[in-house]
């Protein structure tokens, strides 16, 4: 009798434990993680940082929890599976290293990446320095970035991506804008900048000269009219233009003032068009001097 007592109290504090134990664990569905992967994207691309927080679902997580949960889904997705996601308690990276050059990693190659980021995570409860990739070392923040974009494509074609573009951060964060110019070049570039920041953003018009006349245009108008005023003043400058994502036909300036291919700064001159929307870009027009 008091064997049977103990046996039947070891199993109430078993399952009373274990109740426990699953009411402190936390997971957010795949589609909730897919729905925020846009607003991440377009977030990095407007305030050029990565946000502290992301709302998923209905749970606030860190940047860190973030790139966990993307990563995951990623694998999961590969898999042909929209698992829920745990979230985990996931600490900063103690020294963030990058030396990534410009290119695109194959979906091979960023599927098993998401991998080794999820593991590393489950081992050592933080994220990386950084992750090896063809392209070099990235390093947190651009993960977070590359990863929402990847999910952000499956958001909108309903499959991952072939391929993912990847830049060095401080091209995307804006580190990279013109350091080297002497003061006068950079005034002018400053001049130009805020000038083209006066026409208003409408599709319509797609002439920089007719632009210029009328006071707007769309981001073909935008991106040849800053090709044309920079080049004048002996700015390298190029068109860019997307190759997959909601916009295929977007296209932007990028300027190299000699610290490498930077996307135009449109947020410092509050231009009401913007670059870098869309899923990678391919070169359609460079001015080199």
């Amino acid at each position: 009798m008091t064997l049977a007592v103990i046996t039947l109290l070891a199993l109430v504090l078993f399952v009373n434990v274990s109740a426990v134990s699953a009411a402190n664990t936390t997971t957010v569905d795949a589609n909730s993680i897919i729905k925020s992967s846009d607003t991440v994207k377009n977030y990095v691309e407007t305030k050029k940082t990565v946000p502290s927080t992301v709302t998923v679902g209905t749970k606030k997580v860190t940047s860190q929890q973030y790139l966990y949960l993307l990563t995951s889904t990623v694998t999961n997705l590969n898999k042909n599976t929209k698992k829920s996601v745990t979230v985990k308690t996931v600490a900063k990276a103690p020294n963030p290293v990058e030396s990534v050059s410009t290119g695109t990693l194959p979906k091979s190659e960023y599927v098993k990446l998401s991998g080794k980021i999820t593991t590393f995570v489950n081992t050592y409860g933080r994220l990386p320095n950084f992750i090896t990739t063809s392209k070099g070392k990235m390093n947190p923040d651009n993960l977070i970035y590359t990863y929402s974009k990847i999910v952000a494509f499956y958001k909108t074609n309903n499959r991952l991506p072939n391929t993912v573009s990847v830049a060095p951060w401080k091209t995307t964060s804006g580190e990279g804008a013109p350091t080297t110019v002497s003061g006068s070049t950079q005034a002018k570039i400053n001049t130009i900048g805020y000038k083209e920041a006066t026409f208003r953003r409408a599709q319509g018009n797609s002439n920089p000269t007719t632009m210029e006349k009328i006071g707007w245009g769309d981001c073909w108008a935008s991106s040849s009219w800053l090709y044309n005023k920079l080049s004048a003043i002996g700015v390298k400058v190029r068109i860019v233009q997307c190759v997959g994502g909601s916009y295929p036909l977007h296209r932007w300036a990028q300027i190299n003032t000699g610290n490498g291919w930077v996307t135009w700064n449109y947020a410092k001159y509050k231009s009401l068009h913007i670059g870098a929307i869309g899923y990678g870009y391919k070169v359609v027009k460079t001015y080199t001097g």
